[in-house]
């Protein structure tokens, strides 16, 4: 039986019964055309960003359901799970208004279109943790998307971490944490951004190169393997 999770609730524990289940085609790559007076034909530049993808569930509701539940649910963004692929999840908007009265009159059916993010993210998270040495090689397989990190460095002073070329500057008292999606860095919860110099992390498919620099005993990597 085909069914979705939306926020962590099940639709087929809301009386949902999907009748069709879209399928999911790669996002499109955001290219710029480029037209220079006088040349013919145009030039086209790719930045390496990709579109949003939109979807559609056609969904079916049993006599007895909460109608009112359902419409304040399917509300807003969320993270998006599909039967058809268990393992991973999507970043989702629904974008448009299911219609109460319709549902409730008429056959009780509709459809839910989505607007899913480029990317697509293990609902499994991956650790990995280096407590001595300078270089570390790891390798993430099956991936096809860049991914942002979590990191937590454990030591003191001043610690050069560079992975895949990259280098980041840290002053490290105790520890410092990294979130390379929300472009923070912090300890304990408060804000550790003027305690850090350079670019946040990105993990590449396949191997990943690890150089780290300083007075360190634990470096502790988390990420999601993300997909096209």
């Amino acid at each position: 039986m085909n069914y979705f999770i939306f926020n962590g609730e099940n639709s087929k524990d809301k009386g949902i019964i999907i009748t069709k289940m879209p399928p999911i085609s790669k996002p499109a790559k955001r290219i710029e055309k480029i037209i220079i007076p006088g040349k013919n034909g145009v030039l086209h530049q790719d930045d390496g960003t990709y579109e949003t993808v939109v979807i559609q569930i056609q969904c079916a509701v049993v006599e007895k359901c909460n109608i009112k539940e359902i419409v304040n649910w399917l509300n807003g963004s969320g993270e998006l799970i599909l039967s058809n692929d268990p393992d991973i999840f999507y970043n989702a908007h629904i974008i448009n208004q299911i219609d109460y009265t319709s549902i409730v009159n008429l056959i009780h059916e509709f459809p839910l279109e989505l607007e899913l993010q480029p990317f697509s993210h293990s609902i499994e998270k991956y650790k990995k943790i280096y407590t001595k040495g300078n270089d570390h090689i790891f390798n993430i397989p099956d991936a096809t998307a860049t991914m942002l990190p979590y990191i937590k460095v454990v030591g003191s002073g001043q610690i050069n971490l560079t992975i895949n070329n990259e280098t980041m500057i840290l002053n490290v008292n105790e520890y410092i944490e990294l979130d390379c999606e929300l472009l923070i860095a912090h300890k304990n919860y408060e804000s550790a951004d003027n305690a850090v110099s350079g670019n946040f992390f990105k993990l590449l498919p396949g191997l990943n190169e690890i150089n780290i620099l300083g007075n360190y005993t634990e470096l502790e990597i988390i990420y999601r393997k993300a997909y096209l």
